[in-house]
């Protein structure tokens, strides 16, 4: 009977243990990190072949339902589709890039503007990565950010989620003074005041991902807001984090939390055992 209780008291905590360790794909972890109010860029100093896409290169600002090929020469990084390019107002647009010809464009869902009722876009990635960022500029409820890996999401990021880790800062909570509140750049500094400007910087500590989806729902009443963002940037390795670390999501230690029950509950169940036996 001791035996039988103790084989069953020890494969409850490997069950546990190993309920943690096997997670479904899509609780995959990722330290999220925020820059300095009013960077809109990506600190590539940290990161390991890293690729910026600032879309001042796409010779059109209209809606395309074939998107466009992200290429740094002649290696293909990507391909966007369902994709809809804006010049800069006081939505978005981190800068004009002297490379091409001082454009200034922003990448942008929006079922309204784009007149073909667009609520996805999506980046296919050539190479696995295990770091993207992106200036995520005058955020709205319905911005959805996914990450996937071979078909399955891995993790989803909405504007909710960023003024979290915004509060997390210590700003003020005050969206009128608060630095990461409004349009930061020159051109238009001030405007869109009520919503929020950062960028934002995603490790993907489990893994790799190999696609990332931009969705914008439709409000109930039929209207559609912008998911506005610019400076898009990915990279195969990073050496540190960089910005302020806002997140680990999901939390690290729930993770552990899950493997400790199971541990201990089974070498607990083990000491009593052996205590009752002694003084049987």
């Amino acid at each position: 009977m001791k035996s039988l209780l103790i084989k069953s008291a020890i494969a409850s905590g490997v069950v546990l243990s190993l309920a943690a360790v096997t997670r479904p794909a899509m609780a995959a972890s990722f330290v999220v990190s925020i820059e300095d109010a009013k960077v809109v860029n990506a600190n590539l100093g940290n990161l390991t072949q890293a690729k910026v896409q600032t879309f001042d290169s796409q010779g059109t600002t209209n809606y395309s339902a074939t998107g466009f090929e992200w290429k740094d020469g002649t290696t293909k990084i990507g391909t966007y589709t369902n994709t809809q390019i804006r010049t800069a107002d006081q939505y978005g647009g981190a800068g004009a890039n002297s490379q091409y010809n001082n454009k200034n464009q922003y990448f942008d869902v929006d079922a309204s503007r784009s007149g073909n009722g667009q609520t996805v876009s999506t980046l296919k990635l050539e190479q696995a990565q295990s770091y993207f960022g992106l200036w995520w500029s005058a955020g709205d409820a319905t911005n959805v950010l996914k990450f996937l890996s071979k078909g399955q999401v891995v993790q989803t990021i909405t504007t909710a989620d960023v003024k979290n880790y915004i509060s997390k800062l210590g700003t003020n909570s005050s969206t009128t003074t608060n630095p990461y509140y409004g349009n930061p750049t020159s051109a238009f500094q001030g405007q869109d005041s009520g919503e929020p400007f950062a960028f934002i910087n995603f490790y993907d500590v489990d893994g790799t991902f190999d696609q990332v989806e931009f969705t914008n729902a439709v409000n109930s009443n039929g209207t559609s807001s912008g998911f506005e963002s610019d400076n898009h940037t990915v990279a195969t390795g990073y050496t540190k984090y960089s910005g302020t670390i806002v997140t680990v999501v999901p939390e690290s230690s729930s993770l552990l939390g899950v493997l400790a029950i199971g541990l201990v509950g089974a070498s607990s169940f083990l000491t009593r055992r052996v205590k009752k036996s002694s003084v049987a």
